[in-house]
């Protein structure tokens, strides 16, 4: 009987261990989760990879039967949450996310074992390095900033990140610009192009392993409002109440601040305390701009004009050439007027492609006579063109004639062009000059001497006019008495046909004119008798 009894007993304690074997090789439905080792992006398409390493067998967990990718999203009311997008068998360790952009959206994405009834937990999230950017176009930079790689530790990854760049986005064409600690995710490259595109991606790794993961890949343009191809002062022209500036935009720039500067001298160190804003405009259709201001000095003192384009830093991007005013001057002197003028500056320092220009001159008269309006046009021509000198000297007796040279009033301006890659155009203001009959005396005679001096005797006193034109001589003695009256020379006689006392006697000279009344001219002259 105590046989039985022991031999139940130990056929009860066998099926009991065995149960708890069996019970104890299986405890759990659900599967164990998968290692998620790490995302990357697809810089060409911003399809993200998944990689993952499957559970370790355990005979306490059933095997997975696939995996479950599961994506973060993020509500319209701002939610988020974790939804699975797809399922792939328990031989795939891989998943690429083809209806996901990497490069446009930072992405986040958990993986499960799938179970025969119920999945593993999720993993932890594992998100992608999101890389962006901003351009600071005043000091032509761009600030990187990146977000790290989410699901790993800092003491695994390596010491620095790779950053690479190009200004396409072909795979091929990028090239490693900087190692950057993993400590920092701020970074910046200095002394970038404007409206230029940049592309960059960075790259992480693994210490322990051979993994490496790819950030989004990074566009920026560096827009900046477009300059100028072009902007030239296409002339400078002297009106009544200043000078009227003329000037060449490129229509198709999107700058929208100018200025038109005058200097008064052309090195950039002495104007810088002479410079004055003219005029300040938005629209580069505009053309021209009239300074009048201190109207009063720009008729005797040279001014150079400029316009510069402004970007939204307030740095001048473009900058015209220089064009000064020429300011004519006149000298009149018997039957010719010297003229000189300023030369019109050719702006090779702005432009240098102006290095072979010249410049040419051309002189305009205009000619009044006494009965003529002198605010009218009187009678314009060209006195002379082709100069290449600033100075010419104006013969006017071919105005001899028709109207007696004396009595007419002449104007003069002078035009300026560039030659050969421009034309830059300047016109002076006019400056007018009267001819009157000019005389010369001399200031002593010996009535005695028959000889002459360059052709004029001696013992002679009479007057060398420059012009034809008839006179009156008159000859007082110190006391105011008549020595001689007459339209002809002094031969140093008196009335009763003897020589004068040697001595200083005072003259009076008047030139008679057809239409312009009468020139006169007062001065002495010394009689001398030498002794022999």
């Amino acid at each position: 009987m105590g046989k039985v009894k022991s031999t139940s007993v130990k056929l009860l304690t066998a099926i009991l261990l065995m149960t708890a074997g069996q019970a104890a090789a299986q405890m759990y439905d659900k599967p164990k989760e998968p290692t998620f080792d790490y995302m990357t992006i697809n810089i060409s398409t911003g399809n993200p990879t998944l990689f993952w390493t499957p559970p370790s067998p355990d005979p306490q967990y059933p095997n997975p039967e696939g995996y479950i990718i599961y994506k973060h999203f993020v509500d319209i009311l701002g939610n988020d949450f974790y939804e699975a997008i797809d399922t792939v068998d328990s031989s795939t360790f891989s998943y690429v996310d083809l209806t996901s952009n990497g490069n446009l959206e930072r992405l986040f994405y958990r993986i499960a074992s799938k179970g025969p009834t119920e999945p593993s937990r999720q993993t932890a999230e594992h998100g992608q390095i999101w890389l962006t950017s901003s351009y600071d176009s005043c000091n032509a930079k761009i600030d990187l900033t990146w977000m790290h790689y989410a699901g790993w530790r800092n003491i695994d990854i390596n010491q620095n990140l790779k950053l690479y760049m190009s200004h396409n986005p072909d795979p091929s064409t990028f090239e490693l610009i900087a190692e950057i600690d993993k400590y920092n995710s701020v970074y910046s490259i200095t002394k970038v192009g404007e409206n230029l595109d940049y592309y960059f991606y960075m790259t992480s790794g693994r210490i322990d392993k051979p993994f490496t993961t790819f950030s989004n890949l990074h566009h920026i343009h560096t827009k900046m409002a477009k300059h100028p191809d072009y902007m030239t002062i296409d002339s400078v022209i002297s009106v009544a109440n200043g000078n009227a500036v003329y000037y060449s935009i490129d229509p198709t720039t999107e700058i929208r601040r100018f200025k038109v500067i005058r200097w008064e001298q052309p090195d950039t160190n002495k104007s810088i305390f002479s410079a004055k804003v003219i005029e300040e405009f938005t629209d580069p259709a505009k053309n021209t701009t009239t300074d009048s201001t201190d109207s009063w000095a720009a008729r005797t003192r040279k001014f150079y004009y400029k316009v510069d384009a402004y970007n939204g830093c307030s740095d001048a991007v473009k900058v015209t050439n220089l064009c000064n005013t020429i300011i004519p001057h006149v000298k009149p002197s018997g039957k010719k007027v010297l003229l000189s003028w300023d030369t019109l500056m050719v702006d090779t320092y702005r432009q240098p492609d102006r290095i072979n220009d010249w410049v040419e001159y051309t002189v305009y008269r205009r000619a009044y006579t006494s009965s003529s309006d002198l605010n009218g046009p009187g009678e314009l021509s060209v006195a002379a063109q082709g100069l290449t000198e600033p100075s010419f000297e104006d013969d006017l007796s071919a105005f001899q004639g028709h109207d007696p040279l004396y009595t007419i009033t002449f104007k003069y301006y002078v035009e300026a062009i560039e030659r050969s890659t421009y034309s830059t155009f300047c016109r002076s203001r006019e400056i007018a000059t009267e001819i009157l009959p000019g005389a010369t005396l001399p200031t002593a005679i010996d009535p005695t001497d028959p000889t002459s001096i360059n052709g004029h005797p001696r013992n002679i006193f009479q007057p060398v006019i420059s012009f034809d034109a008839s006179y009156n001589l008159t000859i007082y003695d110190r006391w105011g008495g008549v020595v001689y009256h007459g339209n002809q020379g002094w031969d140093g006689r008196n009335s009763s046909g003897e020589f004068v006392k040697e001595g200083t006697y005072i003259y009076r000279l008047e030139i008679n004119t057809s239409n312009a009344g009468k020139v006169v001219k007062n001065g002495s002259v010394s009689v001398v008798f030498p002794k022999h």
